[in-house]
């Protein structure tokens, strides 16, 4: 009897011993999720939050400096933003086929316009109005205004256009720019990616001359501290 006693003992404790060790493995899994969960959560927390905006862009392309444009109109901000944080990225493939497009940051796509007034490099879009230190309504030939120094708040234009043998936009041939002797081409102007680009080519990229009214660009914005795409439109060109 007291075998049988002693028998029913161990058998019950060998019951018992799955259970804790299922409850521990339990215990474990929870406090390993709850570490991880915390962990993650922080490195979302510490992740830089990208700001928001609104902005109207517009793309035209005559066949003529004098009234080609881009035109970004920025409507509102959740927080002012600097240029120095973006990146301005357009797409494009024309009713050709033809394919192109740039991207723009503060520390390329400089140019040399080669005209009085002008700096010896520059870069486009060009910040006017609300934002900008030093605030020009004419070209742009100040420092603050060449993108990567300026900041976007509600109120400020960026703007980009292409050369032309005007009112100082260059120097040296007068037939020298965009639409100047033919009409929709360039002349005496070579396109040197980095270097040798004028406003339009800089920001739209090589031939963007073929353009015609109805194609379509897409404009983006980047804001590379957080890697969020604040701003996509697919811009219809006039």
């Amino acid at each position: 009897m007291h075998y049988l006693k002693r028998m029913t003992r161990k058998k019950g404790e060998d019951a018992v011993s799955p259970v804790v060790g299922v409850m521990l493995m339990l215990v474990v899994t929870v406090i390993i999720a709850a570490v991880v969960s915390g962990f993650a959560g922080g490195l979302v927390d510490g992740k830089e939050k990208a700001p928001t905006i609104t902005m109207n862009v517009e793309i035209k392309n005559t066949g003529s400096f004098a009234s080609s444009i881009f035109k970004a109109d920025v409507l509102a901000v959740t927080e002012p933003i600097a240029t120095k944080d973006l990146k301005l990225v357009t797409s494009w493939t024309n009713s050709d086929g033809t394919q192109g497009g740039a991207e723009v940051t503060g520390v390329n796509n400089t140019f040399g316009w080669g005209g009085a007034g002008f700096p010896d490099e520059g870069v486009a879009p060009w910040g006017y109005g609300q934002g900008v230190k030093s605030v020009n309504t004419g070209k742009p030939g100040e420092t603050e205004q060449q993108f990567g120094n300026y900041i976007l708040v509600g109120g400020t234009t960026m703007y980009a256009y292409p050369a032309g043998q005007s009112g100082g936009y260059m120097t040296g041939n007068a037939t020298a720019g965009y639409g100047v002797e033919t009409n929709g081409e360039y002349t005496d102007w070579e396109y040197t990616a980095g270097t040798t680009v004028d406003g339009m080519q800089a920001v739209l990229g090589k031939d963007w001359e073929t353009l015609k009214t109805g194609d379509v660009v897409s404009v983006k914005l980047v804001h590379t501290p957080s890697g969020m795409t604040i701003f996509k439109k697919d811009v219809v060109v006039g």
